[in-house]
């Protein structure tokens, strides 16, 4: 494998070996990738990265027998990378990533959750910082949100940075799924939910990985598969949570002709909370449209939420 290589072996780094072995492979990270699709392996480049960098590394089962197949494809001796983890669990140094929790921390009272984001590669969160996140949601009768539209501009914190993981969850009816269209400047990747939960993740892949310090604008829109009717919901709401500050980020909400609240508040939770720190009442006008505007928030969630009168109620 070159002096690289063993020089690496002999400080029994793991992200250093891992370096060295792919720069001795003389494969681009796409390329050890698509090595690994072909034995049945999907790893993303974003995970290569975090893995080589020391920010992240393998420990679930699937994660482990990725690392056996990457060996083969590196050439490297059988357990020459595995043997360099550890126990699981080891501590680590904290990074600047890792001071805002991750995308199982800001779900961490959905224990569902934690099934969904194995599915995917949810580290990616960290390292894309939104400039601007504008979500404009569709209100529909008996004060359902029905659909949202996003738009996002992102700003990659390492190289190779190439998909974004949505979390979402209507409360409505369980194992519907995700809903995702309208795609610009990204495709969808895989979708995962389960049969008892209403939460569902999703991969948004990018037309290719970014390098650092590069910004990207995607956007979609995610529909609400519960189906529409049934009793009025009461008190209903929307809301983002957040990781890590963003920039800008703006909130809307239109509501139907037939359900405009008769109270409509702006509310703000820190990570975990049940309750608000912060209240603010939200006008109305006659096109049924609230919103809210917040700069350099996060992390936390920040929402709406309206009581919507009873049918019939004068």
């Amino acid at each position: 494998m070159g002096e690289r290589v063993e020089n690496s072996l002999a400080a029994e780094s793991f992200p250093g070996v891992l370096r060295a072995a792919i720069s001795a492979s003389g494969l681009s990270l796409d390329r050890v990738r698509h090595h690994l699709s072909r034995r049945g392996v999907d790893l993303s480049v974003a995970t290569l990265t975090y893995w080589q960098s020391g920010r992240r590394r393998p420990e679930r089962a699937a994660s482990m027998h990725a690392l056996e197949q990457l060996e083969d494809v590196l050439q490297l001796p059988p357990t020459t990378l595995s043997a360099l983890l550890g126990p699981p669990g080891r501590q680590r140094r904290q990074s600047t990533f890792d001071r805002f929790p991750g995308l199982a921390d800001l779900w961490a009272e959905r224990p569902e959750a934690a099934a969904l984001l194995s599915e995917v590669d949810a580290a990616v969160d960290s390292v894309l910082t939104r400039l601007v996140q504008h979500d404009r949601f569709t209100i529909g009768p008996n004060g359902t949100p029905r659909s949202v539209h996003c738009l996002q501009v992102m700003r990659a914190e390492i190289d190779d940075v190439d998909r974004w993981i949505l979390m979402s969850d209507w409360g409505g009816a369980t194992g519907t799924g995700m809903a995702v269209s309208g795609l610009r400047n990204c495709t969808l990747g895989q979708v995962a939910s389960l049969p008892t939960t209403s939460l569902a993740t999703a991969e948004l892949l990018f037309e290719r990985p970014l390098r650092r310090g590069e910004t990207i604008v995607i956007e979609y829109e995610i529909h609400n598969r519960t189906p529409p009717g049934g009793p009025p919901p009461g008190v209903e709401k929307v809301s983002r949570k957040f990781g890590r500050p963003v920039r800008q980020y703006v909130l809307e909400a239109t509501f139907d002709p037939s359900s405009t609240p008769s109270r409509c508040q702006h509310v703000v939770f820190e990570i975990g909370a049940e309750r608000p720190k912060t209240v603010r009442n939200l006008e109305i006008g006659a096109n049924r449209h609230a919103h809210v505007v917040g700069t350099d928030f996060g992390p936390g969630r920040v929402g709406i939420r309206w009581k919507v009168p009873p049918t019939g109620a004068a």
